[in-house]
């Protein structure tokens, strides 16, 4: 418990999670104009598809459940088509509703899931840059609850911080819809599903802080992890994903998009047709228990000197 405790405050130490803390906070403080703006904003750019595909005679497109018309070029020339289109499309509202809260953590879920990667990459990383492990160990010599300890303190502290963010964020976001008449559809299917949606990405972020340590415990320093981590993750399963497609429900991207957004959404990156989310857990946690497991081998019988 001592080790832990001690691993804790010297992850709070590091420059890397202060700034992360930093940003964090700061755009829970702006979020509600930026949320505004974001929804307003793509609300525009929608309508301004809708009537391009109106103005080019193009296959309508059912948008929240309304067919979007269309006016065929038979029936008038261009100038009065744009015209008409303008006329039969209605406005669309903008206003952020509470209810699409989801719209905001998913996307944001991503960025934390990359940076609870660096904060895991460096609170090993840093340690072997400056030949602090060796130090480590001769005041602890039992490796394995060095770094055990090390991937308890970097997975709680991601969890508390990201279930933290997100609370901060809801209750920000909460007046700011309740103040424009936007709480409609926040019952208790709502909160459940949006409940779970926060626990998925504070789970998903807890594991890749630890996939980042493990890599970086391996190639003993923080650009390893960064660049090898990365680099499979973005570069080589995106090749085997696109030229080996039997392989898909088996890479840690597809299965890390199926298990955050709750479903399995077909298109690019996402391909792993009848994939669950428990299926998607449960193949993610044993990828973990190996690395962890290959780590600590290596670090228990690695030169330190």
């Amino acid at each position: 418990m001592t080790a832990f405790v001690v691993e804790v405050q010297r992850l709070w130490s590091r420059r890397l999670v202060r700034v992360v803390g930093v940003a964090l906070g700061l755009s829970v403080l702006l979020a509600p104009p930026l949320v505004d703006w974001a929804f307003r904003e793509r609300a525009r750019i929608e309508r301004d598809a809708d009537v391009e595909r109106c103005i080019q005679a193009r296959p309508p497109k059912v948008r929240d459940g309304v067919t979007m018309a269309t006016i065929p070029a038979s029936i008038a020339p261009q100038s009065e088509r744009v015209r008409r289109c303008n006329d039969a499309l209605p406005p669309r509202d903008g206003t952020f509703h509470l209810r699409e809260l989801d719209e905001v953590l998913r996307p944001i879920g991503a960025l934390l899931v990359v940076a609870a990667f660096m904060i895991g990459a460096s609170a090993i990383g840093a340690d072997w840059q400056a030949g602090f492990i060796a130090t480590l160990l001769t005041w602890e010599s039992r490796r394995s609850r060095v770094l055990l300890a090390k991937v308890a303190a970097v997975a709680v502290t991601v969890v508390g911080g990201v279930l933290l963010w997100e609370a901060l964020l809801a209750g920000v976001l909460a007046p700011f819809a309740s103040a424009r008449d936007a709480l409609d559809g926040t019952g208790g299917s709502w909160l459940r599903t949006t409940s779970a949606l926060g626990l998925r990405t504070a789970t998903l972020a807890a594991a890749a802080a630890v996939f980042g340590l493990c890599l970086a415990n391996l190639g003993r320093s923080t650009a390893a992890a960064l660049g090898g981590g990365l680099s499979y993750v973005l570069v080589l399963e995106s090749v085997l994903g696109s030229y080996f497609k039997p392989l898909r429900p088996w890479l840690i991207i597809d299965n890390a998009i199926v298990f955050m957004k709750g479903q399995f959404e077909g298109g690019p990156g996402g391909d792993v047709p009848g994939r669950t989310v428990t299926a998607a857990a449960l193949i993610l946690a044993a990828y973990l228990v190996v690395l962890v497991g290959g780590t600590l081998t290596v670090f228990r019988q690695r030169d330190v000197t």
